[in-house]
């Protein structure tokens, strides 16, 4: 866990990014609105959880360097009364920014408070990649199946980027060269260009992890030919950039952080791009990685 005062500053710090995001963008105020409870609640319960020992965890780095992330299965241990402190925190932040979900929400709660099973019905429908068992616990409790998916989602998101910072020491030595995560395997969502030589560095959408990337390979289909990657930039803001593959109509959003002076915090960084966004998807791309405000477009 770490201290007060450091909860107090990182929490500070997305704040922050947000308020500049608002004031340079006024036309995302709502939805900046609407997140930012969410996110600081979910930073403030991922502070309060403990740090997994992995000091006794093997790395198999034959398979690693062969492109198969650390949490191969995709799975992920989460203890079920941190489960439902972390969720009985964030389930009011989450109807405070969206006043639409408040009903299915407020049955989700009520799920968690009243029922002794709860957590062990929940559980499986976060770690698993089936997705009808999601669908199945959605029509037991009158959830639409999107938006489980981003409750569900964001409730593991504190126990995912807990895991993954504390594997990142285990890997930062070795070699990866895929666009997916080394520690979980999901897709990235934002792409930065750091340092004097603008080197790529990608953040994992699912658990926050970042790591490096050639800079003119297309991380969701490993195209690498020029004239199938394009960037699209606003005039105003040219270090903020989607970058658009033409193989496979995917992108990602990114920042050129060499000549910024107020670098946005990495939880609220995605969210002050989301006026990209909109620019790719209306030329037809789609997002490569599911993020929570792409789940709520269809709710």
């Amino acid at each position: 866990m770490v201290s007060d005062e450091t909860s107090k500053k990182i929490t500070g710090s997305i704040r922050d990014s947000l308020e500049k995001t608002k004031k340079d963008i006024p036309q995302l105020a709502g939805v900046v609105d609407a997140f930012e409870h969410l996110l600081v609640k979910r930073t403030i319960a991922k502070f309060a959880l403990p740090t997994p020992n992995f000091s006794n965890v093997t790395i198999d780095f034959a398979r690693f360097s062969q492109g198969v992330p650390v949490l191969d299965d995709g799975k992920i241990d989460i203890e079920k009364d941190s489960f439902r402190k972390v969720a009985l925190l964030l389930l009011p932040a989450m109807r405070k920014g969206f006043p639409k979900l408040d009903a299915p929400l407020s049955r989700f709660e009520s799920f968690i408070n009243e029922s002794e099973t709860a957590i062990d019905q929940l559980l499986p429908a976060i770690e698993s990649t089936d997705s009808t068992v999601l669908d199945e616990l959605a029509r037991n409790l009158d959830i639409s199946p999107t938006a489980l998916q981003f409750v569900c989602s964001e409730l593991a998101k504190p126990f995912t980027e807990k895991i993954a910072e504390a594997i990142a020491p285990l890997i930062q030595d070795v070699t990866w060269l895929k666009g997916y995560c080394p520690v979980c395997g999901a897709w990235p969502e934002l792409s930065s260009w750091k340092g004097p030589e603008g080197r790529r560095f990608l953040n994992c959408s699912v658990c926050g992890h970042e790591w490096t990337y050639m800079r003119t390979q297309c991380p969701f289909c490993e195209n690498s030919d020029n004239a199938k990657l394009e960037i699209i930039f606003s005039e105003d803001r040219k270090f903020e950039h989607a970058e658009l593959c033409h193989e496979c109509m995917k992108y990602i959003v990114g920042l050129d952080t060499r000549n910024m002076v107020n670098l946005p915090h990495p939880s609220a960084a995605s969210l002050g791009l989301i006026y990209l966004d909109f620019l790719a998807q209306e030329r037809g791309f789609a997002p490569g990685a599911t993020s929570a405000w792409n789940v709520l477009e269809k709710i």
